[in-house]
Order: structure tokens, then C-alpha cells, then sequence
């Protein structure tokens, strides 16, 4: 492992358990077993080693980089079972899971006070944002989705996953039941809405 590698290792440790502002960075260079002037080095300030941390592991934040490959044939439900999924996956099954939920907690409780870590956490989330409305959008040119706002759309789908995994870190699978039947359900409520179709009214 690259002296980078366990700089960022033992930052994601640090900052998960201590909190942002919690975590120096000399126990942060102590648990990596480099000076602390290497730290400065390679990543000049705390905030960097907070954004690179995020960086390296935003797949376990849902990036939707390489997790949103849609079909090309598939229909939107497909689409987004298939993202769920994969999101749902990834989330439980790295090792790193805990740590980075708890990284999570982290930064939403600092990012109340601090804006430089409300701006790091926001730029993981707009990256997912953008992709998800980039489909949206498509999907509604192609008249596949009613004319509604993409970003709230993706905004409303990608906070699901977010509260469900910090809700399970917390209290555990059982509070909301079995993974992949909750998210079929989720799928099923988010493409079909909740009101009888009857009731639907043509605006």
C-alpha cells in the first residue's frame, strides 16, 4: 500500500471516529506511520484530506458513475431496480461500510457548522444528482416520463438510498425489513406514485 493509500486509510478511520473536527492531523499522519509533514505534502490542509477521502470513496456514496448503466431497450422501472440494486450492494457488502456510514453521520452533523464540509458533501451529491437528471431528462424527451422536475425527481430517489443506510446503520436490516423487497417496493411507489389511478387528475 502506497504511502497515499494509508494517509487516506487512516483518515477515513480518524474522521469517522473522531468527527472532522475531532480528527488532527497528526493522529491522523500517526495512524497512517508517516510524519506528519508528509501529510502537509501530499494533501496541504485538513480540508483536502477530507475531500480526497470522499473522492477515493465515493462509490460506497453512490457514485452513479459505474453503478447507472441503463439498457438500451430496458423500461425506467428496469432502469432503476437495477440501480437500486447495485447502490444497495455496494453499500453492504465493502468491508469499509461501517466506517464510511459513520463517515456520513459525520459529515452531515458537521456540515451544519462548517461550511467547508457542507461543500465537500455537497459536491458528491450534486455529481449524483446531475447524472440521475441527465436520465430523467432523457427519459421525459423520449415520452417515457411524465413532464416533471428531474432534479427533485433524482433528488427524492438518491435521499432514499442515503436515509435508508444510515436508518440501517443505526438500527439494523430489521427495522426496514429485507433489502431487496424494500426497494422493490420503493421502485414500485417512485414510478407509480401513491394515488389510485382513478384518482389521478389530468393537469
Amino acid at each position: 500500500m502506497s504511502t497515499e493509500q494509508r494517509i487516506l486509510e487512516a483518515a477515513l478511520k480518524i474522521f469517522a471516529s473522531e468527527g472532522y473536527t475531532g480528527a488532527t492531523t497528526r493522529r491522523i499522519a500517526e495512524e497512517a506511520n508517516v510524519a506528519e509533514v508528509t501529510l502537509f505534502r501530499k494533501f496541504q490542509s485538513k480540508e483536502n484530506l477530507l475531500r480526497e477521502v470522499l473522492l477515493k470513496n465515493r462509490a460506497a456514496f453512490s457514485s452513479l458513475d459505474h453503478l447507472f448503466q441503463p439498457e438500451k431497450d430496458a423500461d425506467i422501472e428496469t432502469d432503476l431496480r437495477t440501480l437500486g440494486e447495485n447502490v444497495s450492494k455496494v453499500m453492504r457488502e465493502n468491508k469499509e461500510d461501517g466506517r464510511r456510514r459513520m463517515l456520513m453521520f459525520m459529515l452531515f452533523e458537521e456540515g451544519r457548522r462548517r461550511p467547508e464540509v457542507a461543500e465537500i458533501l455537497s459536491s458528491v451529491f450534486q455529481m449524483n444528482i446531475t447524472r440521475l437528471s441527465e436520465y430523467f431528462e432523457l427519459q421525459i424527451k423520449n415520452g417515457k416520463m411524465r413532464n416533471t422536475n428531474p432534479r427533485s425527481a433524482s433528488i427524492t430517489f438518491i435521499s432514499y438510498f442515503v436515509y435508508t443506510s444510515l436508518v440501517r446503520g443505526v438500527f439494523g436490516d430489521s427495522f426496514l425489513g429485507e433489502n431487496d423487497e424494500e426497494i422493490e417496493r420503493f421502485i414500485d411507489i417512485f414510478t407509480k406514485g401513491i394515488l389510485k389511478v382513478d384518482d389521478v387528475k389530468i393537469r
